[in-house]
């Protein structure tokens, strides 16, 4: 069996979903993953990637997708034969805040010394709750715990994983359990200025898969085998202020220890991408909006985005319509390139009270129109339900504008329109979390385990953690029901998608062609890693070859940046 010192695990939603009667709802319909949520944060790659460049040999198993995948999969059985120096649990998304603590819980059953770390922007937010459970020893507190992750594997596998000294005060963002049971919380120091650190491409999942001879364990979410789209991301927090967004620049501030958001050098950016073609079909898509760090660096970051001749799409999350000059290097650097905007509210006063008051509904159909005339291939409208004063009248004349926006652009059909309600939770740590009653809501769940509570309901209004004065929950599920159902009307009466589409839920992918070369690129990549684990007897570390190439050429001064 290969050498194997962290065991990264994610979990479903909801651990027992398989034998629950749960009626889900709408609660995963624009995003990738199914309603247990199966797809796995971009963190738990970064890890694993940058702790065996470091001399460590991590697995990455997604117990979820397993789970969905049969029903016959055991997760006691499957984390039975494993015997890592430590177990890893993400709790990035609180939804996950249910299977999370269960898989815990198995773990501790079958290796009772076995260490379990916790870590994502959930458990920063409920560490003082989290540790408290006899299943979780420690917590990696913050967005960037790569280097933290390190420190402390680097302790336990040298003074054996029961250790509780005082080496662990030294660790940076540390929550733990001394050899008394007191709860230690260290500070939140590392926190840092760049996101060039971490590697950010699929290679390193690929020998991963190599090694350890286990493809579904790395399949990030359920449709991946059919349609293969991947994602990548430009930083590590935020520069705007969503009210309902437990990612937004005063939620970083005030509970992650970061003041500014950290970007990716945009050279680097741009290969992420690149490498990621090289070795997959599908899509890509780029998480947080290019635009932030200023129009400089959106110019070199498209400029070095046109030299990696990716002929696949790629679509982009912009935050608010950009300025016309990026339409034109779009145009001029891609072939196939895609805009998305959450535009929550067609009210400019609702979507200024959400924290969106920088543009207004007649500057975002300038854009939509702009995108066009410059060769856009899709342009996705995105809307909320159960937003700051907002109330069943408005959500309903929302969909309603949707209509009309389809007329005004006679039915084009690069122009895709969604809503959906703001389900299942609002997150921990927004700014509405924290001052519910002055935007008007009343909270339903503070605690981990009233999450957790909130899970089990058979209904998925009943999961929902905030109550709107405004929009009772009653209310918004029968308003979703008729918003969805108009909403599809809508897109049919304008041919932009088809009934299959819909009863499918394929009307947001994109197109995809398996090429010669990525098929050899994958071949490659696999022979390669193949022999040299049996020359190494499996212990060739599956790290970035790309990443590491990026630091080589870098400059001296970016090196030290990047470190």
């Amino acid at each position: 069996m290969a050498r194997l010192d962290v065991a990264l695990l994610h979990a479903p939603a909801i651990y027992d979903f398989r034998e629950s009667m749960i009626e889900f709802g709408p609660v995963s319909d624009l995003v990738p993953a199914s309603a247990i949520f199966e797809i796995f944060p971009l963190g738990l790659s970064t890890i694993g990637e940058y702790l065996e460049r470091n001399g460590y040999f991590v697995r990455t198993i997604n117990l979820a997708y397993r789970m969905l995948r049969s029903p016959r999969f055991s997760v006691p059985d499957t984390i039975r034969a494993l015997n890592p120096t430590i177990f890893g649990i993400d709790l990035h998304w609180m939804v996950h805040c249910h299977g999370s603590i269960e898989v815990a819980r198995i773990a501790k059953q079958e290796h009772p010394d076995t260490p379990v770390i916790f870590g994502g922007l959930s458990s920063t937010f409920f560490h003082e709750d989290l540790i408290g459970y006899e299943c979780v020893d420690f917590i990696l507190r913050g967005d960037s715990t790569e280097e933290p992750f390190r420190q402390l594997v680097e302790i336990l596998t040298r003074e054996g994983k029961t250790y509780r000294g005082e080496l662990l005060a030294d660790v940076p963002n540390l929550s733990w359990k001394d050899a008394t049971g007191t709860h230690r919380h260290n500070e939140l120091t590392h926190v840092p200025t760049d996101f060039n650190t971490p590697a950010l491409d699929f290679a390193y999942n690929m020998k991963s898969v190599i090694r350890y001879r286990d493809l579904l364990g790395q399949v990030p979410f359920k449709d991946f085998i059919r349609y293969p789209m991947t994602a990548s991301i430009i930083c590590r927090g935020c520069t705007y202020n969503c009210v309902t967004c437990g990612g937004s620049a005063t939620t970083f501030r005030k509970h992650f220890g970061r003041q500014r958001a950290a970007f990716r050098d945009p050279e680097l950016a741009a290969r992420d991408l690149g490498f990621q073609h090289r070795y997959l079909p599908g899509p890509i898509f780029l998480l947080n909006d290019f635009m932030q760090p200023g129009m400089d660096y959106a110019q070199t970051f498209i400029e070095a985005l046109g030299r990696e001749n990716i002929d696949a799409p790629i679509g982009f999350e912009l935050f608010d319509p950009p300025p016309p000059e990026i339409y034109e290097l779009l145009q001029q650097h891609l072939d196939d390139w895609s805009i998305e905007i959450s535009a929550e509210s067609h009210d400019d006063a609702i979507r200024r009270r959400f924290g969106k008051g920088h543009f207004t509904t007649a500057q975002l159909e300038e854009s939509i129109r702009l995108a066009f005339e410059h060769g856009a291939t899709r342009f996705d409208l995105f809307f909320l339900m159960g937003i700051p004063d907002q109330d069943r009248t408005s959500a309903l004349e929302t969909v309603e504008y949707c209509a009309d926006l389809y007329e005004r652009f006679d039915n084009d059909k690069r122009l895709l329109t969604f809503t959906s309600p703001m389900v299942p939770f609002l997150d921990p740590g927004s700014i509405i979390y924290d001052n519910p009653e002055e935007y008007g809501y009343s909270l339903r769940a503070t605690t981990v385990e009233e999450h957790r509570e909130l899970l089990k309901s058979a209904h998925w209004r009943d999961v929902m953690n905030y109550d709107s004065h405004l929009f009772p929950r009653d209310e918004l599920v029968d308003a979703t029901h008729e918003a969805l159902k108009r909403m599809n009307e809508i897109k049919l009466a304008a041919g932009v998608t088809t009934p299959e589409e819909i009863a499918s839920n394929t009307e947001m992918e994109w197109g995809m062609e398996w090429k010669p070369s990525i098929i050899l690129n994958c071949v490659g990549i696999g022979v390669t890693q193949e022999a040299k684990n049996l020359l190494n007897g499996r212990t060739t570390p599956a790290v970035s070859d790309m990443h590491r190439a990026w630091r080589e050429s870098t400059t001296p001064a970016k090196e030290e940046e990047a470190s």
